[in-house]
């Protein structure tokens, strides 16, 4: 493919008929693709919440969004079946990923569908998220568009944060299900930590080996910058 694939964030209405109508092509002729859901892709370009990825100035790909204050849920990506197993269902995700990214967004959520393209999410990245006690399917999956803090199974740390799948009553004796080794300069984190979460999850931040503070996700830090977004625990900074 000689011509240059570009993301389009601005798509005008004639990309959004040349969208429509590969996908009816697709329902007739293969029974399949998304246009069944049509009214939830034209409310999306109407809501500025429709990207397409262009080859020669003709859209190959399309995909519907939504958005927070810092992280982006994909609803609907698809790649024109002729140019499928090419490489460009990856380079779409990364022309996204570096998109949001210089929009402030940390992080990509999504559910998994069809239940088949599974394999294609994990293979440029996307982990499942864990149960967190809500009505959310087993197929919901999320991505860091940063470089984050990784979970650790170090048991000897004296600076960490630790968090478990429960509530405070709830954690008794158990482990914690999730643990960071923290790094700080001037209490702002080298890595940020991101992860999904139950914001009445039990969080705790250990110092020096000395507990400074450990409450529900959504009251630890009461006083200062709230430090989960959505779904998801966000962390830069921890102030004592």
């Amino acid at each position: 493919m000689n011509q240059k694939i570009e993301l389009n964030t601005n798509p005008k209405a004639l990309e959004l008929e040349l969208v429509r109508s590969w996908l009816i092509e697709e329902r007739n002729h293969f029974n399949e693709g998304f246009y069944c859901n049509w009214g939830i892709i034209e409310k999306a370009f109407n809501n500025k919440e429709f990207i397409t990825l262009n080859h020669a100035n003709y859209p190959i790909g399309f995909a519907v969004y939504s958005k927070s204050e810092l992280y982006v849920e994909i609803d609907i990506l698809e790649v024109k079946r002729n140019f499928r197993r090419k490489g460009i269902g990856q380079q779409f995700i990364l022309k996204l990923e570096s998109y949001f990214k210089s929009k402030g967004h940390v992080a990509f959520k999504l559910f998994c569908s069809p239940k088949e393209s599974q394999g294609f999410w994990e293979k440029n990245g996307f982990v499942k998220f864990p149960r967190r006690g809500y009505t959310e399917s087993d197929l919901t999956y999320f991505k860091p568009l940063v470089e984050i803090e990784k979970p650790t199974d170090s048991t000897n740390l004296t600076n960490k944060l630790e968090l478990w799948n429960a509530e405070p009553y709830e954690i008794k004796n158990n482990a914690p299900q999730w643990t960071w080794k923290i790094d700080m300069t001037l209490n702002k984190l080298l890595k940020p930590i991101i992860h999904p979460c139950n914001n009445n999850w039990n969080l705790r931040w250990t110092k020096n080996a000395s507990i400074v503070r450990e409450h529900k996700v959504k009251y630890f830090n009461k006083n200062t910058k709230p430090i989960h977004c959505g779904p998801f625990l966000i962390i830069y900074e921890l102030f004592e």
